[in-house]
């Protein structure tokens, strides 16, 4: 309903709204820790490679990382220009998580 809002109040088609549209790929990791409080905000060396994930992707991407709500994970999400930059991004956060001895495997 609000996509036709839009349409109504510009008065263009839909493929004319998103013709600069662009769509990147995303990967997403659940990774299974011991805590995920302790592998995600309060070990600073994860947050660290958050931080620079993020300053690497600059405007041309994002990262997000959260605990899930009801199982023991770590989601390590990832947006970029390809495939294999997101997954570049999501194995170099795993791989601090993993080598701080938060998984569980």
């Amino acid at each position: 309903l609000k996509m036709m809002e839009v349409i109504m109040a510009r008065k263009k088609k839909l493929s004319e709204l998103t013709a600069d549209l662009a769509i990147y790929p995303q990967v997403l990791e659940n990774v299974r820790v011991h805590d995920k409080a302790d592998a995600g905000r309060a070990d600073v060396d994860v947050q660290a490679a958050v931080e620079s994930v993020a300053e690497a992707l600059g405007d041309t991407g994002r990262i997000l990382v959260r605990e899930s709500g009801t199982e023991p994970l770590l989601r390590v999400m990832v947006e970029a220009e390809s495939e294999e930059l997101c997954r570049k991004y999501v194995d170099q956060v795993v791989e601090i998580v993993r080598k701080k001895g938060h998984v569980a495997e």
